[in-house]
């Protein structure tokens, strides 16, 4: 049945199995950093993997490598085979299979890691392994099945019914109360002209939220220069429980905090900007790994029920 498979030499489980860590690491060097033997090695098994399935798996531009199509192909067939054969071993010898867990850096912090208990039980007490990575980078990565799961904003998941709705995200004004004048109500705090007298902390990376932070803030008429510009708002919450600024943070980043030290209330400026999460998959993958679509909605649920902010 597969016996052009095995007619002639060059296909074997170590060269498909070094081609996909090269894929993943992104360069021979990568695959296997100050080795010089194991780089040659893995160059040679790619080269031999041409030439049994005659074409390029590779291009090189410059001193970079990257993957043709054909390798694009090759790199998921590779990835789903063994990621098929690990479930059959571990399914035999009755362990649990192991799933990866991708979001933001923040989402995962907030969201993913307290449901992780929750989440394993409804995979049957599965391993679970978690990635950081942007939103534009991890509907490709659940596409390649480098990530079985992934949490998403939900213009940023491809068409289709493969996601599932976790929260809708609304954006709040932290003030520590130190920073408070004496008198300060809620009402006068939440106006601009108030918030021109306060020390900020912000986004620097340039995303969604940071942009549209610094674009409601020009709008409302504030000259916004932070304090502090960070590379995460897990940082920017962070400054704001330490009481040295304010902070614009969603929903899933005022989770926690305590009103008697923060006064948290709606920025108005971005009412109409609230963002939908997601949990996104592949149903392929997902059917070839054994996982129903109502265990991953159950998912979706669960990452949705996060506890409220401590009230004072």
């Amino acid at each position: 049945m597969f016996e052009h498979l095995f007619s002639k030499g060059g296909l074997s489980l170590d060269r498909l199995r070094r081609f996909m860590q090269m894929a993943q690491a992104g360069s021979i060097a990568k695959a296997a950093p100050g080795d010089t033997n194991r780089q040659s090695q893995i160059s040679r098994q790619i080269r031999e993997l041409e030439q049994f399935f005659g074409t390029e798996l590779t291009r090189r531009k410059g001193k970079t490598l990257s993957l043709s199509a054909a390798g694009e192909r090759l790199a998921l067939l590779i990835r789903q085979q063994l990621q098929d054969l690990e479930d059959f071993r571990k399914e035999q010898m009755g362990q649990a299979k192991s799933f990866v867990i991708g979001a933001g850096a923040s989402v995962l912090e907030w969201m993913v890691v307290p449901s992780l208990p929750d989440i394993s039980q409804l995979l049957s007490g599965a391993t679970l392994q978690t990635e950081a990575h942007r939103s534009r980078s991890l509907a490709d990565a659940v596409r390649d099945g480098r990530v079985d799961l992934a949490i998403i904003r939900q213009n940023a998941a491809p068409a289709g019914n493969h996601s599932a709705l976790i929260m809708k995200m609304s954006f709040h004004l932290c003030i520590p109360r130190a920073l408070l004048k004496r008198g300060t109500t809620e009402r006068a705090a939440a106006k601009p002209a108030y918030w021109q007298t306060l020390p900020f902390a912000a986004g620097r990376d340039g995303g969604q939220t940071d942009t549209a932070v610094r674009a409601a803030m020009a709008e409302a008429g504030v000259d916004f220069h932070p304090c502090f510009e960070c590379g995460s708002m897990l940082q920017v919450r962070q400054l704001v429980e330490l009481g040295a600024c304010a902070g614009i943070l969603p929903s899933l980043g005022v989770h926690g905090l305590d009103q008697k030290r923060t006064l948290i209330i709606p920025f108005v400026p971005l009412k109409e900007y609230g963002r939908a999460l997601v949990l996104h998959w592949n149903p392929r993958q997902m059917r070839r790994r054994g996982i129903e679509e109502t265990t991953l909605r159950k998912i979706a649920r669960q990452m949705g029920r996060q506890p409220l902010s401590k009230k004072a």
